[in-house]
């Protein structure tokens, strides 16, 4: 099917097909800018010049934070108070920030906290952006100064992406303590608020928020989840009472803050408009959002809405059509885990773990709880599936935030990942065997939704304990792998090379970029094994991870692919198995959308989709080919 013009004109979509040997990206050229961890992120790292035995020999992941030029300590403010804002930031973001089609990395920072007669900000803690280098993929340099209001000095907590007033660069809203911000981007990665041109300037505990488009109308509309109401000039106590023993407070001691829905008019101009959407909540019913996804779980082509929130019921909002929404929450059976009980939510992922071909949902959660998978079974309903997958018993020990669900070795089925992290800093007076710094979880999937904890192949992602909070994937360095980014409370950021598992055979992985949020694609290797992915970020915890659709195809090719628009406008393209792409050096080759039925490659000659006239769909092969 032909696309609308006006459509056309939209899907710019780059898809990037790269071979990817071992996940090795070889010899990168070192920074002169390194990060001297502290001695609780002293984990393996690799040299300039490592070879592909050499890191895979440290490990699936490796601490490429020096070598990336990437600096950032995240400052909580911590006080004698232990208010609980401190303990529970902050989030970031991977995106294309100034349109060169590489990953850049927005970070948030805290900072003093904005407590009567504290101590104020002076402007040097603030908010953080980082751009991937033009020479050197997967090597960042600090713009910040450079970037306008992207510099904000809030009490920052999470951070959303997304074009809101699609003039085609990627905005910022962030989440504080304290008022919101909106940021729009001038294209080439330089800041304006325009918050006060909004009714977003939320002065409440907002914690997480989804940038998607609620009423089909083509622009991305607002959901900000609230956490709780505490009161910074009159901090409960909480914990014994003695010296060195107060303790942050668990949520159940304060009231939870009402979410709120923004409508975009299509020009940035937000209005707020829950009770119209129907997703208003009772006084004395608000949850404690934490987590915030939107997601197509019923496959109808609608975004639908799901929040994770801490000790009290999560919350499935199901669209109905023309941006309104009904409660499914007790129908979905997604509010409480499998026993009824209600759990701490905090990061929240989803994506096809089974391939079935639709959306399934996970939670992380408080230790002495599990995170939680439920599995989607059609029909909106889902099951709790947390112990049959494998995913129960080593996530009761930790504190889960961060997390995501990703084919981290590229086999065509996601993994998942999680970091951990303690709220309570000094949980070791209290309890033996607990402690505020905790290692991540990689678990891999048999693809079938079965998960084995690869957690002591993990390299750098588990070699040493940190306060995890944010958990993000994308190729940061362009070989077609998922590298991961790390944000903690009270530490350095790292950044995660993905070397591979020592066993993984030589793979390749397929990339668009591009694509409207909610696409569905479809794709078939040559093995004849079909992956289901749909574009748009991931909120991981605060944040959001790379839009992009990521397919991996292990040894296998491509055979077919077929994309679906959220209006229902689809196209179906079939491969050449004798072409295929070969080199690792390739890296990204974007395929553009032309408008007129055609994806071009510019590389080694150009290299054509065009229609088939026997069957109408599209055919990969050389330019010049005259089949």
């Amino acid at each position: 099917m032909r696309p609308c013009a006006a459509r056309a004109r939209r899907l710019w979509a780059y898809l990037a097909i790269v071979s990817v040997s071992g996940f090795a990206c070889g010899t990168e050229e070192p920074s002169s800018n390194k990060v001297a961890p502290t001695e609780s992120e002293q984990v393996v790292n690799t040299s300039a010049g490592s070879t592909e035995t050499d890191q895979k020999a440290a490990g699936w992941f490796i601490d490429a934070t020096a070598e990336s030029g990437l600096n950032f300590l995240h400052v909580t403010g911590m006080t004698e108070q232990r208010q609980l804002p401190e303990t529970m930031g902050a989030g970031a973001a991977l995106s294309d920030f100034d349109g060169d089609g590489k990953l850049d990395i927005y970070l948030v920072q805290s900072g003093p906290l904005p407590t009567p007669g504290g101590p104020p900000n002076t402007g040097s803690q603030v908010n953080a952006l980082f751009l991937n280098d033009t020479e050197v993929t997967g090597h960042f340099s600090d713009r910040t100064r450079a970037s306008g209001d992207a510099a904000h000095a809030g009490y920052g907590m999470g951070v959303a992406v997304g074009d809101v007033n699609d003039d085609g660069s990627n905005d910022l809203f962030v989440t504080n303590l304290g008022p919101d911000a909106l940021l729009l981007n001038n294209g080439q990665a330089v800041f304006e608020d325009t918050t006060a041109k909004t009714d977003l300037a939320d002065k409440r505990w907002t914690s997480s928020a989804a940038l998607f488009d609620a009423d089909a109308d083509g622009d991305l509309d607002l959901y900000v989840s609230a956490y709780v109401d505490i009161d910074l000039t009159d901090p409960p106590w909480c914990g014994r009472q003695e010296d060195g023993w107060r303790s942050y407070c668990h949520p159940d001691v304060f009231e939870g803050l009402a979410d709120r829905f923004y409508i975009n008019d299509g020009t940035a101009r937000f209005t707020e408009a829950t009770q119209q959407a129907g997703l208003s909540t009772r006084p004395g019913h608000h949850g404690k959002g934490l987590g915030v996804l939107a997601a197509d779980f019923d496959d109808d082509g609608l975004q639908d809405l799901y929040v994770a929130n801490d000790s009290v019921e999560n919350r499935m909002w199901f669209n109905v059509g023309d941006g309104r929404f009904e409660d499914g929450t007790l129908i979905s059976a997604t509010g409480v885990n499998v026993r009824g009980l209600t759990e701490a939510g905090m990061g929240v992922a989803s994506g096809d773990i089974d391939g079935d071909g639709d959306s399934d949902l996970f939670v992380t959660n408080f230790d002495d709880e599990s995170n939680t998978l439920y599995r989607n079974d059609g029909d909106r309903l889902f099951s709790d599936v947390t112990a049959s997958a494998g995913l129960d018993a080593e996530s009761r020990l930790p504190v889960g935030f961060g997390t995501v669900l990703a084919d981290l070795d590229s086999d065509g089925d996601l993994d998942a990942a999680v970091t951990n992290g303690h709220i309570i800093d000094n949980i070791a007076l209290y309890h033996d065997g607990k402690s505020y710094a905790q290692r991540a979880l990689l678990f891999s999937n048999d693809g079938e939704g079965h998960f084995t904890d690869a957690s002591k192949d993990a390299g750098a992602l588990t070699a040493q304990p940190m306060v995890g909070r944010g958990l993000y994937s994308g190729d940061l360095d362009g070989d077609g792998s998922l590298d991961l980014l790390l944000t903690p409370s009270g530490g350095h950021v790292r950044l995660l090379h993905n070397a591979g598992p020592p066993n993984l055979p030589e793979g390749r992985a397929t990339i668009l970029t591009g694509l409207p949020r909610g696409t569905r694609v479809e794709a078939t290797r040559t093995d004849g094994k079909r992956l289901t992915r749909r574009a748009g970020p991931q909120p991981s915890y605060f944040g959001q991870t790379s839009d992009r659709v990521h397919l991996g195809l292990g040894g296998q090719g491509l055979l077919a692919l077929t994309i679906r628009l959220p209006d229902g406008q689809e196209w179906s393209y079939n491969f050449d198995p004798a072409w295929q792409p070969t080199s690792s050096a390739e890296a990204f080759v974007p395929f553009r959308w032309n408008g007129k039925g055609a994806l071009q490659i510019p590389r080694q000659g150009e290299i054509m989709m065009s229609p088939s006239p026997s069957t109408g769909q599209l055919s990969v092969h050389p330019a010049g080919n005259d089949r």
